[in-house]
């Protein structure tokens, strides 16, 4: 059973190997379709020995702003890149960037530094895919939206001199009476008084008189 399952292993890997020729398409594909060399004046040349799965050599070189992955050596070259075949293909699928690696340490790097910050600099970082990805993007569009009710209340809330102006419109419509009473009425009841006291001294100076 044990030979079984060390025999179906050892299948599997080799489904999974990549080949040297496999490497270098990938690697073409990834920087001729998607790097934009077009505005690199100088001429780079890269080689690139590649360890472990997928051993060999190609070169990288930018010439005239074209440009190109061959599978050969380049004796006449600004720097050397040497890593397993999985660094160089993630870099050169924009997952990370080849200073990092360099850094890193998973890249062995010797030559023209500059010109390799060149290379690095016209290749694109590889685009966020799959649920994680998704899941950042509805949270950050989320983090945007306004709170629930919030939105609402700030399109249906008038300004301050609206409310203030319906208040008014609202309270002179209700209270007529109260429009009505005052100072006005007030005079207009006193002046009757006063006729009615008119009225009645008259009919008694008649009275006195008879």
């Amino acid at each position: 059973m044990w030979v079984f399952s060390a025999c179906c292993n050892e299948e599997k890997k080799g489904e999974k190997a990549m080949t040297y020729h496999e490497l270098v398409e990938k690697v073409r594909t990834a920087l001729v379709v998607k790097a934009d060399a077009s505005k690199i004046e100088e001429h780079i040349a890269v080689q690139v020995n590649v360890t472990g799965e997928a051993e060999g050599a190609f070169y990288i070189e930018i010439k005239d702003g074209v440009l190109g992955v061959e599978p050969f050596t380049y004796n006449d070259r600004d720097f050397l890149l040497t890593a397993d075949g999985a660094e160089i293909l993630a870099v050169a699928q924009g997952k990370k960037t080849l200073e990092a690696a360099v850094t890193e340490g998973t890249i062995a790097h010797e030559g023209n530094w500059d010109k390799t910050l060149v290379l690095s600099g016209i290749i694109p970082a590889a685009k966020k895919g799959g649920r994680k990805a998704k899941a950042e993007k509805e949270e950050e569009v989320k983090a945007e939206e306004p709170a629930e009710g919030q939105l609402a209340f700030a399109e249906e809330t008038p300004a301050a001199e609206e409310v203030k102006a319906a208040a008014e419109e609202v309270k002179a419509e209700e209270t007529p009476a109260k429009k009505r009473g005052g100072r006005k009425p007030k005079a207009e009841t006193a002046a009757k008084k006063t006729e009615t006291k008119k009225t009645t001294k008259k009919t008694t100076k008649k009275t006195t008189d008879k």
